[in-house]
């Protein structure tokens, strides 16, 4: 199961990154955090270089980093904004957070040696963890009806969705099962 896990995870980490890369207009922090978080995912997948601590606190800084670039955006008039930008930015921000934050979870059960890939998710963790997934599957649908004009943050919010639904997936299933 974890192994499967792994590998959904990366194929969302990498959708995201390919989705932030594609051209067009290329926000520079977009891909700054869709770098972290593929290597993230690339790292507590396969060859556990870094502490999930150290990946945590990257992801939590550039998700703080893009909801402040939101809240300043939504001050601006922008005709991407039409398009669902600020609701697609707070996903992404949200998203990262909440990685960071399983990630910690992670960092945690490797320093106490009751390793357990989804780390501790806390039942107060679980509606976090919900909503953020739901508001990225809002996202997703909603850039695919609106058409082109969103559907770079449409692919974003969908492999983000997708990555941290399989990185929740072995501790909803542990959750379950006890």
């Amino acid at each position: 199961m974890v192994e499967i896990a792994h590998g959904v995870m990366l194929l969302g980490a990498l959708a995201g990154t390919v989705a932030a890369l594609a051209p067009g207009r290329v926000r520079t922090l977009d891909v700054v955090a869709a770098l972290v978080m593929a290597a993230a995912m690339l790292d507590t997948a396969v060859t556990h270089l870094v502490p999930g601590l150290a990946w945590s606190a990257l992801l939590v800084a550039t998700g703080l980093a893009i909801g402040i670039r939101a809240r300043r955006g939504i001050r601006r008039t922008d005709p991407a904004a039409r398009c669902g930008r600020p609701l697609a930015d707070l996903h992404h921000a949200l998203a990262l957070i909440a990685t960071g934050w399983l990630l910690a979870g992670v960092g945690a059960a490797e320093a106490s040696s009751a390793v357990h890939h989804g780390g501790t998710v806390l039942p107060f963790q679980w509606p976090a963890l919900i909503a953020v997934i739901a508001l990225g599957a809002c996202v997703a649908a909603r850039a695919v009806r609106t058409g082109r004009a969103a559907l770079r943050h449409g692919a974003m919010a969908a492999g983000m969705t997708v990555m941290l639904a399989a990185m929740a997936a072995p501790a909803a299933i542990a959750a379950l099962g006890s």
